[in-house]
């Protein structure tokens, strides 16, 4: 029998699934980006059992994955021993191989006139039932998720927090791509599970343990990111780690650390370097525009996070309400944001918008589930909730909208007047000054504050003993 306390999490997460899969049907299901050079890999490791990938963009295996005519571009590039191989990490290629291997061989069964009605090929639907085990293992960290909240606050309030972060951007815009943000949100997710868990088992110990340990392999970015995350799950349970012996501990350690070692000893093996084959000519990142990095991730009105989620314009204010009770969740927010603020493409490329700020999603999660319990956030919320629905709605019978076009938003411009003038009201980060986010900033800012400090001022104080 299941837990009375996870059906919650179970129901949302089942219609996060349906409600994205519906959106999927409007328009997506097509390889772009960097999706069909992950993919690829996973092709060359079960059909050539290998990583070299010349006779795959040779051979225009793209097709087999929905990608007819697919050239390898910037995405591969000779290794140290002359073999071209893909600039992406090998973790999400290997994680999604059985999947793959078994949707290529249920493709065949189907005859190609049945699949022609529905406008797709042979390579479009193996894309589509990957990208399907994608979004149920985003489904999945959301039912973790909402479970883990439901230990801090009411049933209710988690369910709401939970359906609203997984059917917002950027969690809802990622959860059926093939990029590694998708795993990592997954692991997150379950970080939060587990830090909010009075009695987590040993077993899902260990396995959270080896999920941290792989998850660099998926994105070298999430080194720093997992590293935050062990000192998140050490340092808020600490008596739980005291009742380890130390030889049980040292193993422990060892399981997240030792996979990520692996990682940068396989990397310093093929491409000379522990960076990787994006550093062959110096490091992406930039100290100077770390500054248009980090703003741009919140207020861009292209590819920030407000532009298409106004529902965490309080954000700030949630985190400074939540602080007493959920200051270590900020370490992997901080940990990923930061450096990933000075990579010379912040805004990540071809993907809809905020693409960076995934995994760190549910710890923002549980601050804003914390500061909810809260009547003045839970009305602003609710307010908030209500130009966000509009933009879900647009967006899941228009899904290519959530892809900013250059210097456009598809979805503000298409919401009428009000629109377009929220998305005005927004600086361009990548595409404008620096100094054009002072006032957009500063208000918000203001706004946050003020709201952090009303709710302070109303909380009860303890009675004064004379």
């Amino acid at each position: 029998m299941v837990p009375r306390r996870s059906t919650p999490g179970l129901r949302v997460a089942a219609c996060v699934f349906v409600a994205v899969w519906g959106l999927t049907t409007h328009g997506k299901y097509s390889a772009s980006g960097d999706e069909p050079h992950y993919l690829i890999v996973t092709v060359s490791l079960v059909a050539d059992r290998d990583l070299d990938l010349a006779d795959n963009y040779a051979s225009n295996d793209g097709r087999l994955i929905g990608h007819d005519g697919l050239t390898a571009g910037p995405h591969a590039r000779p290794a140290r021993d002359g073999r071209l191989r893909s600039t992406h990490d090998i973790g999400l290629p290997v994680l999604v191989a059985p999947v793959y291997a078994i949707a290529a061989g249920v493709v065949t069964l189907v005859p190609e006139t049945m699949i022609a009605r529905f406008r797709m090929s042979p390579g479009l639907l193996v894309y589509a039932l990957v990208s399907l085990t994608i979004l149920a293992l985003v489904s999945a960290g959301v039912a973790l998720l909402i479970t883990g909240l439901t230990y801090v606050v009411d049933t209710r309030t988690a369910a709401a927090v939970g359906a609203v972060v997984a059917l917002s951007p950027p969690i809802l815009s990622h959860s059926f791509l093939v990029f590694p943000e998708a795993v990592a949100f997954a692991v997150a997710c379950a970080v939060v599970w587990w830090t909010l868990n009075p009695s987590p088992s040993g077993r899902a110990t260990w396995a959270l343990a080896l999920a941290l340990g792989l998850l660099p392999w998926c994105h070298r970015k999430y080194s720093i990111f997992v590293i935050a995350c062990a000192a998140l799950l050490g340092g808020t349970r600490r008596a739980y780690w005291r009742g380890w012996p130390r030889p049980r501990l040292l193993a422990a350690a060892g399981v997240v650390a030792i996979p990520h070692i692996l990682l940068y000893v396989w990397t310093l093996a093929t491409w000379g370097n522990i960076g990787g084959p994006q550093m062959l000519q110096g490091a992406p990142f930039t100290l100077a525009g770390s500054a248009r990095g980090f703003v741009g991730f919140w207020l861009d009105r292209q590819y920030g996070l407000f532009a298409y989620s106004p529902i965490y314009l309080l954000l700030p204010a949630c985190w400074a309400i939540a602080w007493p009770k959920a200051r270590w969740a900020i370490l992997p927010v901080i940990a990923l944001v930061v450096p990933m603020s000075a990579f010379v493409e912040w805004w990540g490329g071809f993907s809809p918008a905020a693409r960076y700020l995934v995994p760190i999603m549910p710890f923002s999660a549980l601050a804003i589930a914390l500061a909810a319990r809260g009547t003045l956030i839970a009305r602003a919320g609710a307010v908030l909730l209500v130009p966000q629905a509009i933009m879900v709605g647009y967006a899941w019978q228009h899904p290519r909208t959530l892809w900013p076009m250059d210097d456009r938003n598809p979805l503000l411009m298409r919401l009428g007047p009000l629109g377009r003038a929220y998305e005005h009201a927004l600086p361009s980060l990548r595409y404008g000054e620096l100094n054009d986010a002072l006032a957009a900033g500063v208000v918000l800012l203001l706004v946050n504050a003020a709201a952090a400090a009303l709710v302070w001022h109303r909380r009860p104080r303890p009675p004064v003993i004379s």
